[in-house]
């Protein structure tokens, strides 16, 4: 393009030629002008040049290096003399920004230009416009913070609204590759700057204003002049929009204020506002909002439609409302608005979720300013269940009053705040950290050092870390399940500024890095039982005390192979994969894997502590391996140390325990009774079948200070065991739920198994209860012979807690709990009638504990089943599957048959079972009778397999079930058989010991069943 031709678009105050004195101007020849340039090092030959002055560098100061480069005209704000054509302006950046526009010919009056400003948002409600615009069929680009992206392709941005040349070679590039919308970003910079001089904009968003840049601007009223001066003064605004010509947030005050100034100024019709009150032309009602996202309805000029959008907090909200003011403006359905909407699953570095397996809820988001730290961390508190933690600095060479603001804002809302350094530029990194720290000490002093959180935190406090990669670090060791940790201030930045050097650095890659290394170390994470909503939990990020070489030694009675007495342990683990630097690793020989064969292993690690056998020493790899502080106890027994290490823990945590034990229901009357306790106390309970001398000291092992309660299972199969373990946990509160024929192979009869499970009652504190079901005459013999209280619970006469009204309704049961001096319904979320005599077991607890009924229903209704305990199965192919996998015993094998006889209905009832083991010598009687209540009890067909499987088959036909109607064989011969022979509303009953596995058949038919 000639240059006469770009030089029409700017108003020179003087120009100077190319002859001997540099004084005589002419174009002639017109120089043909092939590229605009603003930095000297990118001028080619045939170029123009405009020097603009920065704020690092003037550019009128390499000018020279411009002409080197073959530069053929320069534009200058001051006289300069050179041998070469040179054009005096007021303005070089507005000069900039013409020619560059003239130069691509103008390509934003080609396009429909929607421009984004406010101080917080611009990024969220740009992505949400590109979308919803992209539902709708529309080509479109978008200019933003960190990236330009059209076409599928995306480039990075120096900076949120490029330099002017830059911009308007951007827009071409889009309107040649056939875009023909575009989303910019507009900052305050740009549009002070004169970036955006001469953008042609048909629509314009304002999200909010809040403090920020006031480095640059000075104050807050010349801040808002120039976002302000986007709507008011730039030339063009709306020319090719008849119109809607601005949406605006009516949520924010300054909003409200540009409202009434545009509709003074260009008209009411002309402005579209967004907000949370029906005042507003685009509003919401019936929200709800977590960390899993925000719902409900948006009502617009246009109609409503309902929502659900994984993007979390109130304030994105707004800028989901001001995405669909556009989407109203350019007519677009309002199906494509929506689906655009919840098409956003995530802003890259905008509450960006780090993924992670350990109950972490790690986010990387850009905030950066106080509005903005103020609503990201309002939303993570609204949901939070744990800790909040948060990661933040503050920028150098940019405003400094909002450092202490920061620093308030983030100790008003965090359990902990790790302040380091954002981008430093050159101011010293600490000089920051200081001013942060003002703000901070405002609304908390306790300040901790790096090192005093290697074992987490209790106390709401402060640290200071500069160096960045460490804080993420520190904030996520120092984190436990279900806490929240925010890395603040950069989002998907991928550098750092320090000095005058940019390196390598991106949160979310560190945030990443932590975690791995983390789980290496092994996670300080507790394993309590994960209730659902509703139930009170116990503080997560509370960890267990402490323990010191001299506290092992004085619970286990062990002797000091090495060490240091006062040598301190963060807890103690069994497993040589998941273990922690810093905890003590004790040497159990199990069933199938001997833990002192890990001691190398462990050693290597370099695990400050060892717990072994005495008879073991010999397999310490040698004297060298014990030195350095390295701690190693022996004792005579590892695994009755540890239940002496827990026995210990629980008289030092001072919580109160329930033990429960019996033949059936264990598992789930212990879930019941931990739901119901932690209605109002904080609980910790079994996690998964840990209930016997080896899982047991591991559950209490966790308990912590933020503990009441424990709810505790108790299993075994000889006699001794229920002692041994009742003692280890010294109950407060002990249930039986029955006594039955389970493990009669190690104890021979029911007597002794009731023998066994009265264990439990005498090791009952004496002041303490026990829960017994009236409706087991063993158990009415144990109460005889007990000095404990006794609370009765059952469906006799005798039962202080009770249940009548049983009745079915839907997959569940429903029936009036009455309590001596109350009663109220309750639903349980199983069809399992025997389930009331658990559920009535956890309501006698919570009775003891002092809960209210409605506590105690509350606590009820939340059970789930186990899996594997009744859990009711649908299938595509109509057939419904009862798992009931997880274990069997005579007693419970006659009460599934009996569940299965109730819910079949009309329809054909199918036992498929496995033998149930430890038994003994009964199980061929036992067996034999289980086929004879199956015969008896409407069964339309019998699969048996397993040792007894012929022996079951026999006693189905003692009871004259039709041979037909009875198949023995190996699971695989099972499903093979069964699949041919099921109709649509049939109910399949799976059932068997654990050893087993007879999952693997409801596994079968459920892949076949919704094939």
């Amino acid at each position: 393009m000639k240059l006469s031709s770009l030089l029409k678009t700017i108003t020179p105050v003087s120009s100077y030629g190319t002859g001997p004195d540099a004084g005589q101007f002419s174009l002639s020849p017109d120089p043909e002008i092939s590229s605009v340039h603003y930095r000297a090092q990118d001028v080619k030959p045939g170029g123009l040049f405009v020097a603009i002055k920065g704020f690092s560098a003037d550019g009128h100061d390499f000018i020279d290096d411009a002409l080197a480069r073959g530069a053929l005209a320069i534009i200058t704000q001051k006289p300069v003399r050179k041998k070469s054509i040179v054009i005096e302006v007021e303005n070089t950046r507005n000069a900039l920004a013409k020619i560059s526009d003239r130069f691509y010919s103008n390509p934003s009056k080609k396009l429909y230009l929607i421009g984004i400003t406010g101080t917080n948002g611009k990024t969220t409600t740009a992505f949400l416009i590109e979308n919803l615009l992209s539902e709708a069929g529309i080509k479109v680009g978008v200019i933003g913070t960190l990236t330009y992206r059209y076409s599928g392709k995306t480039f990075q941005n120096p900076m949120t609204t490029p330099e002017s040349s830059d911009l308007q070679k951007i827009l071409a590039e889009m309107l040649k590759s056939g875009i023909t919308h575009v989303v910019m970003e507009v900052t305050s910079h740009a549009i002070d700057l004169e970036r955006i001089c001469n953008c042609r904009f048909n629509l314009l968003v304002f999200t909010n204003l809040t403090q920020d840049h006031l480095d640059y601007h000075g104050d807050m009223k010349s801040y808002w002049s120039c976002k302000k001066r986007l709507f008011t003064q730039i030339p063009d605004h709306g020319s090719s929009n008849h119109g809607v010509s601005a949406v605006i947030n009516h949520n924010n005050e300054k909003g409200k204020e540009l409202i009434k100034l545009l509709e003074a100024n260009i008209g009411k019709p002309s402005v579209l506002s967004a907000g949370f009150s029906n005042g507003s032309s685009i509003w919401a009602r019936d929200i709800t909002h977590d960390l899993t996202g925000i719902s409900g309805k948006v009502i617009t000029p246009a109609g409503a439609f309902e929502f659900k959008s994984p993007l979390v907090g109130k304030y994105n909200l707004e800028n989901i409302l001001c995405a669909t003011g556009v989407g109203i403006v350019l007519n677009l359905s309002l199906d494509s608005i929506k689906t655009g909407i919840q098409a956003v699953c995530a802003v890259p570095g905008r509450l960006e979720s780090i993924p992670n397996d350990m109950n972490r809820f790690i986010y990387v988001d850009y905030a950066h300013t106080p509005d903005a730290l103020e609503n990201v961390l309002s939303a993570l508190k609204f949901s939070a269940t744990g800790k909040i933690i948060c990661v933040f600095g503050c920028g150098g060479n940019r405003d400094k009053t909002k450092r202490p603001l920061m620093g308030q804002t983030a100790a008003g809302h965090c359990d902990l705040t790790v302040i380091t350094s954002d981008n430093p530029r050159s101011e010293p990194p600490m000089e920051i950290i200081e001013q942060i720290v003002q703000g901070t000490n405002k609304t908390i002093s306790k300040a901790y050092t790096p090192a005093d959180l290697s074992t987490g935190f209790r106390e709401k406090g402060y640290v200071v870390e500069p160096d960045r990669k460490k804080a993420i670090q520190l904030a996520i060791n120092a984190s436990r399940s279900g806490d929240i940790v925010l890395i603040a201030g950069k989002g998907n930045e991928t550098y750092q500024i320090i000095g005058n050097r940019t390196i390598s650095f991106d949160d979310r890659i560190e945030a990443k890095a932590a975690l791995s290394k983390l789980k290496r170390q092994g996670s300080k994470g507790n394993s309590y039982d994960h209730f659902q909503p509703g139930i009170r939990n116990p503080e997560p990020h509370v960890r267990p005390p402490d323990w010191t070489t001299a506290e092992i030694l004085e619970a286990t009675r062990g002797d000091l192979l090495s060490g240091d007495l006062k040598h301190s342990f963060s807890g103690v683990s069994i497993d040589s994969r998941n273990i922690s630097v810093d905890e003590l690793f004790v040497a159990i020989k199990g069933d199938t894997h001997d833990g002192h064969n890990f001691i190398d292993d462990v050693i290597k690690g370099e695990v400050s502590g060892l717990l072994i056998d005495r008879a073991n020493t010999h397999m310490l790899p040698g004297k060298e391996s014990i030195k350095n502080g390295m701690v190693c106890i022996t004792v005579s027994n590892t695994i009755r140390a540890l239940g002496d290490l827990a026995a210990f823990h629980r008289k030092r945590s001072n919580v109160s325990v329930v033990s429960i034990t019996g033949s059936n229901g264990k598992t789930s009357t212990r879930k019941m009774t931990a739901g119901v306790v932690s209605k109002r106390f904080s609980t910790l309970s079994t996690s998964g079948n840990l209930n016997n001398h080896i899982g047991l000291p591991l559950t209490l092992l966790n308990l912590n200070p933020s503990h009441r309660w424990a709810v505790v299972e108790l299993g075994m199969n000889s006699p001794g065991e229920i002692q041994r373990l009742a003692q280890i946990c010294s109950p407060d509160i002990g249930v039986i739920t029955n006594i039955g024929p389970a493990h009669l192979e190690g104890l021979g009869s029911l007597d002794a198994i009731m023998k066994a499970k009265g264990e439990l009652l005498e090791e009952i504190k004496p002041d303490g209860t026990a829960a017994l079901n009236a409706d087991d005459p063993r158990l009415l013999q144990l109460a005889d012979n007990t000095s404990r209280n006794v609370l009765f619970f059952g469906r006799s006469k005798n039962a202080r807690i009770s249940a009548r009204s049983v009745k079915e309704i839907g997959a569940g049961l429903s029936f009036t709990l009455v309590l001596p001096e109350d009663s109220i319904t309750v639903e349980l979320k199983t069809p399992a009638a025997f389930m009331i005599s658990n559920a009535l077991a956890a309501a006698a607890v919570g009775y003891v504990l002092g809960l209210t009924a409605g506590e105690i229903k509350d606590g009820l209704e939340d059970f789930k089943p186990v899996k594997g305990r009744m859990n009711i199965l649908k299938t595509g192919k109509g057939i419904t599957i009862i798992d009931d996998t997880y274990n069997a015993n005579p007693d419970s094998m006659k009460a599934a048959i009996n569940t299965l006889r109730s819910l079949k209905g009309n329809h054909a009832g199918i036992l498929v079972t496995g033998d149930m083991l430890e038994l003994g010598d009964h199980a061929e009687s036992m067996h034999r009778n289980i086929g004879r209540i199956a015969a008896g009890s409407d069964i339309a067909k019998l699969y048996v397999t397993g040792q007894f499987s012929e022996t079951v088959a026999s006693g189905a036909l003692d009871e004259d079930m039709n041979p037909r109607d009875i198949f023995t064989g190996t699971k695989e011969d099972i499903l093979e058989r069964i699949k041919d022979r099921l109709d649509p509303g049939d109910w399949v009953l799976v059932k068997g010991s654990r050893g087993m596995a007879m999952e693997t058949i409801v596994q079968g038919l459920l892949e076949w069943a919704n094939d």
